[in-house]
């Protein structure tokens, strides 16, 4: 069954027993996986039921009897297969492949199995470029013929499980990408931001991704993200910008963040931004102190202190480095840098190297 729309399967009623994920776009298909966990975690699926391998560790036979085990402490289990693709096939007709079969005629109703295959090779030569094709009524026939040409396993798990093929987007659809990747976190991006967001930072994804959600950070409550917001972001330096500062100072990397703060502030003169920013990343680490230890996602916890999920665990780890005595000691010296940068005379680094200094001692 080809699954026309990721985000209608994400949301259908029941998933499918086994899914075969494929394509170019690695970085869609981790997100695609990360969701089914979530899922499946929601719905009451222990981790100790979810099980994530590596197909260059397994034979057929191995996954089958994965598959068929019972979950041993929830209703259903998740089992994610990566590298699907390096698995060893073994001969045509072999019992193995009659195993496999099998299985995907009737498999187990406990289980929701998850075949992940992002290698170039197989993906160029046999799957690239099918689901669009049978999605075209006028490109059947070329359709039928490319299916006829599959090789086990693919012929057999597009015929028998809910399958997607997640292909590189084309360039002019990024910025619509960006655009609705802000929308699904509740902020408007206008187009000409979008466009220059691609511009600065190239069509990756992934980057693109990591980009959206510094904008974010940096927006904070203002819903609107203007080619401003995305300039003071992707247009810093990718060693030298305020991200990598928290994250030095997260670490509590002396030298490192003293070198960042010094091409912030003598090239790019963003003393403003680093006080603004380093506040609100104390001020997360205060309410992220009280909370990390109820027992809630990390995207739950994104939620409730107003940060995207991935950067949830980066924030985490500072806190095994701050006290909440450390984290008020932060924030009273940032306030004092800005009384002193907005009241007296004083070299803006200088100010600013001796909170950092109080910061991280």
């Amino acid at each position: 069954m080809l699954i026309e729309s990721l985000s209608s399967f994400l949301r259908s009623k029941q998933l499918p027993r086994v899914v075969f994920l494929f394509g170019e776009e690695d970085f869609l298909i981790e997100e695609a996986v990360a969701s089914i966990i979530e899922r499946m975690k929601s719905e009451g699926t222990d981790l100790v039921d979810i099980e994530q391998l590596d197909g260059e560790e397994l034979t057929l036979e191995q996954l089958v009897r994965r598959a068929e085990a019972f979950p041993m402490s929830s209703a259903q289990r998740l089992i994610i297969v990566h590298h699907f693709d390096r698995i060893p096939f073994g001969k045509k007709q072999g019992k193995e492949h009659a195993l496999w079969l099998d299985y995907l005629k009737s498999p187990a109703p406990t289980t929701v199995l998850v075949l992940v295959a992002t290698d170039g090779r197989v993906v160029s030569d046999e799957l690239k470029g099918i689901a669009a094709t049978l999605a075209n009524p006028k490109q059947r026939s070329k359709a039928e013929a490319k299916l006829a040409k599959l090789r086990f396993p693919y012929n057999a798990l597009l015929e028998h499980s809910g399958w997607t093929e997640v292909s590189r987007l084309p360039e002019r659809r990024i910025p619509d990408w960006i655009i609705e990747r802000f929308k699904q976190y509740g902020y408007d991006c206008t187009r000409d931001a979008a466009e220059f967001l691609v511009v600065q930072t190239g069509p990756s994804l992934r980057d693109l991704a990591n980009e959206v959600a510094k904008s974010i950070l940096y927006a904070g409550t203002q819903r609107r993200i203007t080619r401003d917001h995305v300039l003071a972001v992707a247009g810093a330096s990718r060693e030298y910008n305020v991200f990598e500062l928290q994250k030095a100072i997260g670490a509590k990397q002396r030298s490192r963040a003293l070198a960042i703060l010094h091409q912030m502030v003598r090239i790019e003169r963003q003393d403003l931004l680093i006080l603004t920013m380093l506040a609100r990343y104390f001020l997360i680490l205060f309410q992220l102190a009280e909370l990390r230890s109820a027992n809630v996602t990390p995207s739950d916890l994104g939620r409730m202190v107003g940060i995207p999920s991935f950067f949830v665990q980066e924030y985490v780890a500072a806190l095994d480095h701050f006290s909440i005595a450390d984290i008020e000691r932060a924030l009273d010296a940032l306030h004092t840098a800005d009384v002193q940068l907005k009241s007296t005379s004083l070299d803006t680094l200088t100010i600013l190297e001796q909170a950092l200094v109080t910061i991280v001692t």
